[in-house]
């Protein structure tokens, strides 16, 4: 969509900027000028200054929703992944290592309470997560 399409439905638009408006937000009726409205290249960005309106209730009272102002995306848009550190996932792996030691170590010495055994049981799901993030990447 064109942010004209939007413009086009809104009251008393005034040209802020290169890429920027303000015009008479329609979700509260208002009759200034407090709804800001940016094209984003291509994404259109808005806000209400006077009442908060959020973007469903603005969009809704001139007959749009957010497929009418969210960019298509096609095949070549993928998610960004983070890169994992594999350092960092050693090191959470040795952390988690050293506290099942001294749990064990404590069942061996008949001192282990159910608070220990819960507790090896995170270690036992956070190891699983690190395996999963080193072998996956995720």
């Amino acid at each position: 969509m064109s942010v004209d399409v939007l413009l086009n439905k809104l009251a008393k638009v005034k040209k802020t900027g290169a890429n920027s408006w303000k015009a008479c937000c329609p979700a509260h009726g208002s009759t200034k000028q407090s709804l800001a409205i940016k094209d984003d290249n291509g994404k259109v960005l808005i806000h209400c200054f006077a009442e908060g309106c959020d973007i469903l209730s603005v969009l809704g009272a001139v007959g749009l929703d957010m497929n009418d102002v969210q960019p298509k995306l096609n095949g070549e848009h993928r998610p960004i992944k983070k890169p994992f550190y594999a350092g960092d996932v050693l090191d959470i792996a040795s952390d988690e290592v050293t506290i099942a030691y001294m749990i064990v170590k404590k069942m061996l010495d008949n001192t282990v309470n159910k608070n220990d055994m819960d507790r090896l049981l995170v270690c036992a799901s956070r190891l699983r997560h690190a395996s999963d993030v080193a072998n996956k990447g995720i």
